[in-house]
Formats: C-alpha cells, structure tokens, sequence
C-alpha cells in the first residue's frame, strides 16, 4: 500500500508542477468561456455612438416613406441623451446630368399633357353649353365639328400620357440607378451607415434591399426589419379600413418572458445563463478528464518506449503501478475541478459575472460534476492504461485516441437537442452508453425541469460496472504488454494476451 502511494505521489507531483497542468487548468478554460462569453457581450453591448444616418431609395408613388421610418425608429430606439439614434436621408439625384435632362424633357411632356387636358376639357364643356342651348344657330353642324376636334383632342391626350408613363418608368429606372451609385458613394465615404432601397409594391411583397459595408451587423439588421415590419403591417391594416385606434392597439409590442417550472419553484429562463454554462461544464468535464487521462497515457508511452517500466516493475507489480497512476491522476483531475471551482466562485463574487439565471451553480450540482468526474475519469483512465500499455508510439494509438474524444465529445454536439428535451427517451438512452454518460448527464441534470434521481442512479451503477470490466482488462494487458517491445500487435495477439492472462 505504501508503494502505491508512492507511485500516486510522484505521478501527482510529476504533472502537478507541469506547464501544461496550469495552462489547462487556468488558461484552456478562460480561453473557451471567452469564445462563449465575448460574442454575446459584444452582441448586446452599447457603446457610445454617433447618430446613424440610413439613406432611403423610395421609389413609392407616395414618396413618404422616409418620414413614417423616422418617427418609428424614433419612437422605438434612442441613444442615453434622449437624442435620436437614427436619422433618415433620402438620395437625391438632382446633381446627375442625365437625371436632370430626362427630368426636364419628362417636365416638358407632363406641361403638353396639362395643356391638351386643359383644351380637352374646355371642348367638353363646350360641347355641354351647346346642347344646353337649343337656339345655337347651325346647332348641330357645330356639335359635329366640336366632336371631330374633341376625338382628335383626345387621342392626341392618350398619346401623351402614353408617352409619359414612358417616360415615368425611365425616369424611375433613371433614378434608381443613379441613385443606388450616390448612395454606394455615401457608403464608401462613410456618409451613410447603410441604405435602403423601398420598391413601389413593397407592402404587398414585403420585398426591401438593405445595403451596408457590414450587411452582418445584426443588431441593426433586426432592428430595421422589426420596424419595417411594423409599417408594412400598418399599410396594409389601413387598406383593408381597419380604425386607428385598433390598429395601434394591435401593433403594440410584446415582450415574452420565459419561466422554467419544476418541483421546487419557477424561475426565469436565461437561454444564454441556463444553456452555455452547462455546456461550457461539459468542456471542463472533458478537459479535466482528457488532461489526467492524456498524462496517464504518454506516462505510460514514455516509461515503455524508454523501458523505465521495467525498473518499476521490479520495484512494485502491475497492480500498485496502475493503480497508484490512476489515483494520483485523479487527484490532480480533482484539484483542477476545485481550482475551476474557486474560480467561480470568485468571478461571481467580484461582480465579474452575473449570478442571475445561474441556480445550477450549487453544492448539490457541484458534487454531481465530482461524480461524474471520479466515474469518467477511471473509466477513460483505464481504457487510456490499456491502449498506452498496448502500443508502442503515439502515432499507432492515434485512431482509438481520436474515437475516445469524439465520443466523450459528442454530446455537446446534441446539446442544442438535449435543451429542447433532456428527459426523451432516446436522450436518456445515449445516457445509459458508459462512452457518454458523464458528458450527458453534466448536460441534463441543470437543464432538466423534474428530478433525474433515477438517471443519476442508472448511470453511476453502468459506470461502475463497466470501470471494473475494463479495470480488470487493463491489469490484464498491463501485466503481459508493458514488457513488449518492436512490433506493434494485432487484434488477435491482444486477445491472445487476455486469454493467457
């Protein structure tokens, strides 16, 4: 007993004073709270800005959109000195050379169009005063003749305005282009934050072009969507006659605050708070049993290849070396966890991180965090014992290194589906695989809404089973292995070994 401490001590001291213990232990696990934390601060962080200018291309018959995205954006959103935190520029193409020349033939069109229309209307009253007038002499000669003037008259009117409405629609296309080539200017210039660009039809299509140096920024992406929306919404209530007041009434905005109930009370629901951190557990889980166990593997590689391992075999038999470097392994995993654990503990009470939303940072859940880790840690250390003991080099274990941690690995990979429902059927089995059952339950037990007592007690029985199974293959293995050397075996000659030992 008292070599195998001995073994345990030096494995513990040998790892404890290691760079790489402390790298994984304070700066691997800042490093992946930070790719979790820094996005979501910076996505919901407001720094001090200036006002931001969004150019509008309305190509509308009304022309007023500008002024509606204005009052709605500032009813909604406004910078801590009450000030506006949008403004609204409409492009203007007056400046262009060929908008302006189209513009001044459109002008010269749409003045003959108002004289032929002022004479076509002149001739009908006109011709209404002659038939009022019965006395008129040669009556109806001078109807006929008004008629024949009245018919060209118009049809010199249609021909105009079908001239004009040529001319609109060039002019639009006109505009539109010259317009979208102002406000790139703008953009590049960083006049403009971003434009937009409002087709005739868009409250019916809903169809709106956002134009912008960083279209990702979705703080303002979502926020524009949300209040075009709005306006959409409100033009169509008003051509389907729907009142003022009720229209108001019905675009008021709601706010959904999320409860997770379960036997003890109801608290609110953080998805960020209540989903990350328990995944962000399933990594130092992995971590924690991945540092201890990946030590214990090269340990074990090193001593073989260099054939200090004979020397400790006779010094104390396989039993006291296996068991003294899974013990001493373990309880460098479980000073990292405490490590983790006075961490938080301090981040949370310095401020550094908000304690709402995170109930699951308790005694009872710390202790299940312990226990998953005792129960991963034996049962991947023996494993990682029996592959070191086996191979040669890292290079030839690299495949079933590789398996190991893709499976300890893989439940992270469902955890978006382990949020929705943790206690399904087809979750809780994956819980019951020995492969998998730390890193699912770390997952399940905090997002879980009723007890899984039952689970905890299934699991931690399976893990015990199968860490002796595999405990007592590893002394196996150790015992013959450990002392090979040159090839590397096969399949058949490590089943051979078993059945010899």
């Amino acid at each position: 007993m008292k070599t195998l401490f001995r073994i345990a001590r030096w494995e513990f001291m040998a790892r404890f004073k290691s760079r790489s213990f402390f790298f994984n232990t304070v700066i691997s696990p800042l490093l992946f709270t930070a790719i979790f934390i820094l996005p979501i601060y910076f996505y919901n962080y407001k720094p001090d800005v200036s006002v931001k200018l969004v150019g509008i291309i309305d190509l509308t018959q009304e022309k007023n959109i500008g002024t509606e995205l204005l009052n709605e954006l500032n009813r909604q959103y406004r910078l801590e000195n009450s000030l506006s935190e949008y403004e609204i520029y409409t492009i203007s193409v007056n400046n262009s050379k060929p908008y302006q020349e189209m513009a001044k033939e459109y002008q010269e069109i749409t003045n003959q169009l108002d004289s032929v229309t002022a004479l076509h209307n002149r001739i009908k009253e006109e011709r209404a005063g002659y038939y009022r007038n019965r006395s008129t002499p040669n009556r109806q000669f001078v109807l006929d003749k008004s008629y024949e003037r009245l018919r060209e008259v118009r049809e010199e009117k249609e021909l105009i305005e079908i001239e004009q409405q040529r001319f609109q629609s060039a002019l639009d296309s006109l505009y539109q282009k010259e317009a979208r080539v102002a406000a790139d200017s703008m953009i590049i210039s960083n006049i403009l934050n971003s434009y937009l660009v409002f087709p005739g039809n868009f409250s019916k299509t809903g169809f709106i072009e956002y134009h912008s140096k960083n279209p990702g920024d979705l703080l303002d992406t979502e926020r524009l969507e949300k209040v075009i929306q709005n306006i959409i919404i409100r033009k169509r209530m008003i051509d389907a006659r729907i009142d003022r007041i009720e229209m108001r009434d019905m675009l008021r905005p709601i706010q959904l605050e999320k409860y997770r109930v379960s036997a003890e009370n109801a608290e609110e629901w953080n998805v960020y708070a209540q989903f990350y951190g328990p995944l962000i557990g399933v990594f130092l889980l992995f971590l924690s049993i991945f540092t201890a166990g990946g030590y214990l593997f090269s340990g074990v590689l090193l001593e073989k290849s260099n054939r200090v391992i004979e020397v400790l075999m006779s010094y104390a038999s396989s039993g006291q070396i296996m068991g003294g470097k899974i013990i001493g392994l373990g309880v460098l995993g479980l000073v990292q966890i405490f490590a983790w654990f006075l961490m938080t503990a301090l981040m949370l009470a310095s401020g550094l991180i908000s304690s709402s939303g995170l109930s699951y940072l308790n005694f009872e859940n710390g202790l299940y965090f312990i226990l998953y880790f005792s129960l991963g840690f034996l049962f991947y250390g023996a494993i990682f014992m029996m592959i070191g003991s086996v191979f040669a080099t890292e290079y030839d274990a690299q495949q079933i290194n590789q398996f190991l941690r893709t499976m300890a690995i893989f439940p992270a990979l469902l955890s978006l589906l382990v949020l929705s429902e943790p206690n399904s059927t087809w979750i809780r089995i994956l819980s019951y695989i020995p492969f998998l059952s730390p890193s699912f339950m770390i997952l399940r037990i905090p997002l879980s809404s009723v007890p899984v007592t039952a689970d905890i007690i299934i699991t931690s029985s399976i893990m015990v089973i199968s860490i002796i199974g595999i405990i007592y293959l590893a002394g196996k293995l150790f015992r013959v292995a450990t002392l090979m050397q040159g090839k590397k075996p096969n399949w058949s000659e490590i089943l051979f070994w078993l059945k010899k030992s």
